[in-house]
């Protein structure tokens, strides 16, 4: 079963992390797209990944992190906590900032037209949060791989 769980776990981090490198590889290129209906494409579609990808993915990960914790190691080690911490500051953000203002950014778009300057101002903070995001991941990972300490 644990190792189920680990491949259950690795899968999970894959769509996350994964998904999340997509998105900013898109995001680059979309912010330097002529086609101004670009962004706001890009912006309805990141919002139903979330919905149907990353929180269903993230919210797996935690689950299987904490059943294997349970089962094979222990909750007290600092690798454990610093990750578990790392991913409660990623879904909090996840919940408060980036999901209502991925929202807010769709209902701007769709009011004013492809060109909103507000739109595009707001998308562009929720890139620079998503890709300080993604340097907690890559912290995450190597906690994950090296399990120093452990």
């Amino acid at each position: 079963m644990y190792r189920f769980l680990v491949l259950l776990h690795i899968v999970c981090a894959a769509v996350w992390v994964g998904g999340a490198v997509a998105v900013q590889i898109l995001a680059i290129r979309v912010e330097r797209s002529d086609d101004p209906t670009d962004l706001p494409r890009l912006a309805r579609h990141v919002e139903a990944l979330g919905n149907v990808a990353f929180i269903p993915a993230a919210s797996v990960l935690l689950l299987t992190g904490v059943v294997m914790t349970a089962q094979a190691w222990a909750f007290d080690q600092a690798w454990i906590l610093v990750a578990i911490l790392l991913w409660l500051v990623s879904a909090v953000a996840g919940a408060v900032y980036l999901a209502p203002r991925a929202k807010r950014v769709v209902a701007l778009f769709e009011a004013e037209g492809p060109t909103s300057g507000a739109a595009r101002r707001l998308i562009s903070r929720l890139f620079v949060v998503s890709r300080v995001e993604l340097l907690s991941f890559a912290v995450i990972i190597v906690l994950m791989v090296y399990k120093p300490g452990a």
